[in-house]
């Protein structure tokens, strides 16, 4: 397994990894508050609702 962040990995994709898991994590936020849905994330290796 490679040591290297993956902001200086070869491969393109797997350098806008990050940026799309955050944009991910934030129309999950927008759209559980836009139907009232819990959102349940780890934290630590701890559950939070």
């Amino acid at each position: 397994m490679n040591s290297k962040p993956l902001s200086q990995a070869s491969d393109e994709a797997a350098r806008n990894v990050q940026a799309a898991l955050i944009r991910a994590a934030q129309r999950a936020r927008a759209v559980a508050a836009q139907t009232r849905t819990r959102l349940v994330v780890v934290r630590d290796g701890k559950l939070v609702k």
